[in-house]
């Protein structure tokens, strides 16, 4: 009996040093408890199978009906709509724009009663031509008067949660919604299931939950990341044959094989780059037509009003006086996962990062701390289009003519030698397609193309420079970073050759910044004797009447600041003759 009991020891002791070499490696970051971006939720989002809304009136007032049979207690309730699930078919830019401009209108461009099969970041209903804009829906208040535009009814909506006439009214009506609603959930065949993958039919209705969460995004200089892995470092042997059971003398006896064991070490790796809060983000908690949303705060934190069934979770690339498109008319979105509980997200790589970047930049220009200069909103009231485009380039800036214009206002090109840009470039060419915007939008469009090229390319220069060196340094003094907190965007554009390019010069730069670059690269660069202008000082003093060299120069000698002579002035100009 002690000799099976020795065996069983012995096996059970090598299944465990077996099971530990087969181990895999694994992070401890925490990081990786989160969701993370993952590349095949990207590209088209594909519809599965159409559902039953709980929420459409028919099935609520069917559910009615069946509580009503049920039950002589049931309450005599009118059942009317809350809402109308609507979708608008807009024939151009300037009726897409109205909608867009609606602030009661959360438009979809995907229908909102069908199975999502795959996640995607943006959709175009296959039966409209490629180049049309797709359909939009939206669930609209009932007596709310939409926009003269296309459009066409689904259904009619009621939710317990906006029947004000009911709701809270008295007990007896409080549970009766609470019923109404559990009866239309059962009868659609929406009731959640349980772990064994049954549907809860005994009348336990879910309790309400808060969809919350974070959201952050990778920066490639922001902060630092350290992550840990289990390696092997060496096997450990002993004596198989030790027992207690049996005294030391009679181990002697006969040799006895030896036993091993694996033994591990943790190994650390310090990485530049980190996850920071996406500030200011759309986010979207929605069942079906019942629709909640928040934006994220400083620290990448939502929370929206509550619900008793899972929800399907997405960002919308878009603000008040903005929107992130995939392509040239294709509403850019990250749908994340169906579930109940809170939405924790890592966005790493693919277009989403993109995207998240252009956010950061578009935000920073158009709410945050945009060191004083004009902003870039667009004097008719529509949203500026700002075009990602999954290929190989820079940026462009089309000019608004108005919101009827067939043609995104900016566009930027995300990859470079066959990858991924990173992120400071991606946020620097938004800030700097920006510029351009905020320009033509002080003087006006006609003047600003009137401009010469070397004005507005180097305005927009500095306005690249500035922006993306102050969220540099912010989200570095935050989060840490030597990269970040010394970060001076494209050298500050000090090496810049005369010879090779007018047009992208440091002129603006050199009037703020503190360095001559004739003393660091010789005498066919500017020699910059001037400093402390600000950027917000030049963009309402000097630039609205800067539309070339001379003019510049005019104006910055009839604008000087304190220490600034006309001589340095004309120092500075003396190689752009």
């Amino acid at each position: 009996m002690k000799k099976f009991k020795f065996l069983i020891r012995v096996t059970l002791l090598f299944t465990i040093v077996l099971t530990s070499c087969e181990k895999e490696d694994f992070n401890l970051d925490d990081t990786e408890r989160q969701e993370s971006f993952v590349e095949t939720s990207e590209g088209l989002i594909v519809l599965g199978k159409q559902l039953e809304d709980p929420y459409a009136l028919k099935n609520m007032k069917q559910a009615y009906s069946n509580l009503k049979s049920g039950s002589l207690k049931t309450p005599d309730v009118d059942i009317q709509p809350t809402h109308t699930y609507m979708r608008f078919l807009p024939n151009n830019e300037e009726e897409w724009g109205m909608l867009k401009s609606d602030t009661i209108l959360v438009l979809y461009d995907f229908p909102l009663d069908y199975e999502i099969k795959n996640l995607g970041t943006y959709y175009h209903d296959s039966s409209l031509p490629e180049n049309a804009i797709t359909w939009q829906y939206c669930v609209v208040p009932i007596g709310y008067n939409i926009p003269s535009i296309q459009h066409e009814l689904l259904y009619e909506v009621y939710i317990p949660d906006d029947d004000n006439a009911n709701l809270k009214s008295s007990p007896v009506m409080n549970q009766f919604l609470i019923d109404l609603e559990y009866e239309s959930v059962k009868l659609t065949g929406n009731l959640p299931e349980n772990e064994n993958g049954l549907k809860n039919t005994k009348g336990l209705l879910p309790s309400k939950w808060t969809p919350k969460g974070t959201i952050k995004v990778w920066d490639n200089l922001i902060g630092s990341t350290t992550t840990s892995r289990q390696v092997f470092d060496h096997w450990e042997y002993y004596n198989c044959g030790e027992d207690d059971e049996y005294p030391m003398e009679q181990k002697t006896i006969a040799p006895i094989e030896q036993c091993k064991r694996a033994v591990y070490r943790y190994e650390y790796t310090t990485t530049q780059g980190s996850y920071i809060p996406l500030i200011q983000t759309s986010v979207h908690a929605r069942w079906f037509t019942h629709i909640e949303r928040d934006l994220t705060d400083a620290n990448g934190y939502f929370e929206t009003c509550q619900f008793r069934y899972k929800v399907n979770y997405a960002i919308k690339w878009e603000r008040g006086h903005y929107d992130i498109r995939n392509g040239m008319i294709l509403q850019a979105w990250y749908n994340g996962t169906k579930k109940r509980g809170n939405w924790n997200l890592n966005i790493k790589g693919g277009e989403s990062i993109m995207y998240a970047t252009m956010h950061r930049a578009a935000y920073k220009h158009f709410y945050g701390n945009n060191l004083g200069i004009r902003r870039p909103i667009l004097i008719d009231g529509s949203k500026t289009k700002i075009c990602y485009r999954d290929g190989e380039g820079t940026g462009v800036f089309w000019g608004d003519w108005s919101s009827s214009g067939i043609f995104p206002d900016i566009q930027v090109w995300g990859k470079e030698n066959g990858s991924y840009k990173p992120t400071n470039q991606i946020f620097g060419t938004t800030a700097h397609e920006l510029g351009h915007q905020s320009h033509s939008q002080y003087i006006g469009n006609i003047q600003f193309w009137q401009t010469s090229k070397t004005i507005y390319e180097s305005w927009a220069t500095a306005v690249e420079w500035a922006l993306t060196n102050d969220e540099y340094h912010t989200m570095g003094a935050r989060f840490g970073g030597a990269a970040a907190i010394d970060y001076n965007h494209e050298a500050g554009k000090q090496s810049w050759p005369i010879f090779v390019t007018w047009e992208y010069s440091p002129i603006f730069i050199d009037l703020i910044d503190n360095v001559n670059q004739r003393t660091i690269w010789g005498a066919n660069r500017p020699n910059d004797l001037i400093t402390g202008y600000t950027l917000s000082y030049i963009n309402y003093n000097i630039l609205r009447n800067s539309y070339g060299l001379s003019s510049l120069r005019n104006e910055i000698k009839n604008h000087k600041i304190s220490g600034v002579t006309d001589a340095d002035v004309d120092e500075l100009f003396a190689l752009y003759w």
